[in-house]
């Protein structure tokens, strides 16, 4: 029957395709007809050009999809599947390189040339992206990976980067941006931002500044607390880049940027394992409420100095991240500790994660098109976490049980020293050569100070890694708009010291000192071409990755440990066609094929060799196009839509005890778009998911090993709105 709904929803979809609208990730055009430039490789080049697969997301689409936050825009990228609770608590995955609730990121995220987040395991950064208020960006690039040798640790998978506006010393400018929309059966939604560029010195120095507030009004209701829209929240900040150019060779960006999230609870419902709404497919019951309140700051410094036949840059840069929630974990703990005659009402689990972080890299490049082209670089970053837990057991009547379960504060430092280099050898002036190669080292130490019944501590634990990867680059370029690659790139995320446990009787160590970073090598294949005319393009690439020693978490002795579980091996492949019949309007089909699953039988996942690997769905699609009437009328209208396909996937593993299987469905979702331009303003309505599909985004079920509900991430139920930009 899914099948066949679904043959029916496209048959009925194909007649309104000269409604749809296209996201950017398959053009290498920008909304003015120019070409996209990415800096994939760290430096500046077309996206047609590119030896690897990227997708470029610009400003003017992220407006046309009325894109607030990550996952507005997230389902329309090939390849690109999530794992979220909410803005600000995400797990992001890229062809497929994950093992379910990873230990750290397999997916890099970039401000502009600056890393976020932290590169250990102990601080939950895997699941803590950070989701940008996409306000005031120039693009969005999604780099395809393994990205080990320019960006270093933890892009297995690949990258994320928001790229920011650079500040115009040149010229005055300014935008402004108001929404509002409802969600059915759910809240009202409003968004405001505002940017202006100052030339402070004319040609010498230029300020931009921005700033945003956005409130999503929610839409699942906490059955148990009598609350509606208990996952509303308020995402906000800004931004402030200086920019100085004292001579044509010089050039400093001063930049800061700051955001704040604060949630009322999370956008899942409970369901049972086989599928089931325990309630309404919009319904949950909490016993205690389960905010998220998440405080991000970043200041950062880029120099570049044009030596003539070589380019110097360095980015220095320090964040701040503070995340604290809190999560129900009753379904879990009530019956667990009501065996042990320990009878409670609710039990809370509150968390706090902190890093503080200094990142510094120097690169020296060559410049121009020359037989030899080469980069030298140097990175260092020194990181401190903080990862505290507090278990909170409650009596009758939310009465704080004076029992101490767990108290637990992991504080752990992580830092890394690499060097890295990249030569591109041109053979012809259409065939060329290039190879990269990075040293990375890291040292890192953590300890656990616990009491209460259910924790201890343990002593501090330090290690020491070091990882080499490579890559190596083969491109042929056929015409000007023609381009063949092949591509072969290794990537890790590091190892680490482990958890401490010991035999109580014989006092032997029950895990090993240390987990061993894990890492993978990816074969890929690509074409990318458009005919000169523009009006036809087409990219595509093949790929296949073997991944070693993965990472997880298993148990020894009753306490989670880490531990390397195998290999895994993910073949895939992205196709993106696009047709330009007319100046006025474009359609794009993007599609994507992942087979991930596991090489070898896991003991620590409860994996067998064959099975599929979590959250990856083998199929994906998506289908856009754009009207938009000729330039110079007095009012433009445009009209658009976007048809999204995701199929099946698997929440865990069947043979998990620890974490249950669930079978995520496949679905559809349709969003409309008409606009209207008049002058220096842009008039918008917008309908998501037009058909109100209860589309399964993700599923937790840590709490099904006790006999809770599977806690299943539902999209935001059909929404409709209108946004007014405005442009001076």
């Amino acid at each position: 029957m899914r099948n066949a709904r679904l043959l029916t929803t496209t048959a009925a979809i194909t007649g309104l395709l000269g409604f749809l609208t296209h996201p950017a990730q398959a053009q290498d055009e920008g909304s003015d007809g120019s070409q996209i430039v990415v800096t994939a490789q760290k430096r500046s080049e077309r996206l047609l050009d590119a030896p690897q697969s990227v997708t470029a997301i610009s400003a003017a689409d992220l407006s046309r999809l009325n894109a607030v936050q990550f996952r507005d825009f997230a389902n329309a990228v090939p390849a690109l599947t999530f794992s979220t609770a909410g803005p600000g608590q995400t797990q992001l995955t890229l062809r497929g390189v994950t093992a379910g609730n990873d230990i750290g990121p397999t997916v890099g995220i970039y401000v502009d040339d600056v890393p976020f987040g932290s590169s250990s395991a102990f601080a939950n950064a895997s699941s803590l992206a950070l989701d940008a208020g996409l306000f005031d960006m120039q693009r969005i690039e999604v780099l395809r990976g393994p990205q080990g040798t320019l960006y270093g640790a933890s892009t297995m998978g690949g990258l994320l980067k928001y790229v920011t506006i650079e500040p115009d010393a040149g010229d005055f400018s300014g935008s402004a941006n108001a929404s509002l929309s409802d969600t059915h059966r759910g809240g009202t939604s409003y968004s405001g931002s505002a940017g202006v560029n100052l030339p402070i010195v004319p040609s010498k120095v230029g300020l931009r500044a921005s700033g945003y507030y956005s409130h999503d009004g929610g839409f699942i209701d906490n059955l148990a607390a009598g609350r509606d829209d208990v996952n509303r929240s308020r995402v906000y900040g800004g931004r402030a880049d200086l920019q100085f150019t004292p001579t044509e060779d010089l050039t400093v960006r001063l930049s800061g940027f700051l955001q704040n999230i604060h949630r009322g609870g999370g956008a899942s419902a409970d369901f049972t394992l086989a599928g089931k709404p325990v309630d309404g497919s919009l319904d949950q019951r909490r016993l205690v409420d389960e905010p998220f309140d998440q405080r991000f700051r970043l200041v950062s410094g880029i120099i570049n100095y044009d030596l003539g036949p070589a380019s110097l840059t360095s980015i220095s840069s320090y964040q701040t991240i503070h995340n604290s929630y809190r999560q129900d974990g009753s379904a879990l703990y009530i019956p667990v500790l009501a065996s042990f005659s320990l009878p409670f009402e609710a039990v809370a689990v509150d968390q706090r994660r902190t890093t503080k972080k200094f990142t510094q890299e120097v690169r020296l490049a060559s410049t121009g098109e020359k037989l030899l082209n080469w980069m030298i670089g140097g990175f260092y970053t020194h990181e401190k976490s903080g990862n505290a837990q507090v278990i909170v057991p409650y009596e009758d009547e939310g009465v704080v049980s004076p029992i101490s379960l767990a108290d637990v504060s992991i504080p752990s430092t992580y830092e890394e020293i690499a060097a890295f280099g990249n030569l591109t050898v041109h053979l012809t002036d259409r065939f060329d050569l290039s190879g990269g190669i990075r040293w990375a080292e890291n040292r890192q130490k953590f300890e656990q100070i616990g009491s209460g019944l259910l924790i201890g501590s343990t002593p501090q634990v330090r290690s020491k890694d070091d990882v080499v990867t490579y890559l190596a680059n083969a491109r042929y370029k056929f015409s000007p708009n023609t381009t063949a690659y092949l591509r072969f790139a290794t990537g890790y995320r590091p190892g680490g010291p482990n958890y401490v446990v010991n035999d109580p009787v014989t006092g032997t160590p029950l895990a090993p000192a240390l987990f061993a970073s894990d890492s993978l090598d990816s074969y890929e294949a690509g074409f990318k071409a458009e005919t000169a005319d523009r009006t036809f393009g087409i990219d595509l690439s093949a790929y296949h990755i073997n991944w070693k020693d993965i990472q997880v978490t298993t148990a020894a002795g009753g306490v989670s440990v880490i531990a390397n579980a195998g290999g895994a091996k993910i073949t895939g492949g992205e196709l993106t066609l696009t047709a330009r019949p007319s100046p006025q309007f474009t359609v794009a089909g993007a599609f994507a094929y992942q087979h991930a699953r596991l090489s070898e039988d896991s003991v620590d996942l409860g994996a067998v060799k064959g099975d599929r690997l979590p959250n990856v769905p083998r199929y994906t699609a998506t289908l856009n196009a754009d009207y938009r009437a000729p330039a110079g009328m007095k009012l433009r209208p445009r009209l658009g839509s976007t048809l999204r396909f995701v199929s099946d996937r698997s929440a865990s593993f069947d043979g998990n005890l620890g974490v249950p299987q669930y079978e995520l469905p496949d679905y559809v979702a349709i969003d409309l778009r008409a606009g209207l331009d008049v002058g220096r303003f842009e008039v918008q309505l917008f309908a998501r998911n037009i058909t109100d599909e209860r589309a399964q985004l993700s599923a937790a079920t840590v709490l099904s090993s006790a006999g809770g509900p599977a806690q299943v991430t539902m999209m935001q139920p059909r929404t409709i709105g209108i946004s007014l930009n405005s442009h001076f």
